[in-house]
């Protein structure tokens, strides 16, 4: 069953409506994947425009991965977050500096949990998916273009839910990435 609910999750407080509008539903699969990149120099980029990315990039998924793993924690059915960072996650980004320390913090928090769930034993299965750039309207919003040809939208979902559901921690598809 898949429910569409459209939220700002750059506003905290309906990152917090939508939990407690969907925490009933005992939500067995959990995809971070909303997100936005600014492009330009970090002195140049606007200063509100960083902290809705942050707050996108970082605190929603932050608060719905803590939120729904502790309530997965509880379950003996096994249950998945997938929070979707970039290939960004794993270098500096100029001209696109918050983006890409957004998108390490994902990373770096996933793998975090991915291990304590790990030690725990509990059935909450954690993955990161890493992808370069895909075919998606977000070059358009950040302003910006790859050299490097993106990855189809639907090749990079399937990919990406085949290994969720291995249990792989690192999700990268491609071969160039």
């Amino acid at each position: 069953k898949v429910t569409i609910i459209v939220a700002d999750l750059s506003d905290e407080q309906r990152v917090k409506e939508l939990y407690a509008m969907t925490k009933k539903e005992n939500i067995d699969i959990l995809i971070n994947n909303a997100g936005l990149g600014v492009f330009g120099p970090l002195t140049e980029t606007e200063l509100n425009k960083d902290l809705e990315l942050i707050e996108t990039n970082i605190k929603a998924v932050h608060i719905l991965t803590k939120l729904f793993a502790k309530e997965m924690e509880n379950r003996e059915t096994a249950s998945y977050i997938l929070n979707v960072a970039s290939s960004a996650a794993f270098q500096p980004g100029p001209l696109m500096s918050t983006y890409y320390a957004t998108k390490s913090y994902v990373y770096q928090l996933t793998e975090a949990l991915y291990y304590e769930e790990k030690k725990k034993k509990t059935n909450v299965h954690v993955s990161v998916l890493c992808p370069g750039p895909v075919e998606t309207n977000f070059n358009d919003v950040a302003g910006v273009h790859f050299s490097v040809k993106p990855l189809k939208s639907s090749y990079v979902a399937k990919y990406a839910i085949d290994n969720m559901f291995k249990n792989k921690l690192m999700i990268i598809p491609g071969t160039k990435m």
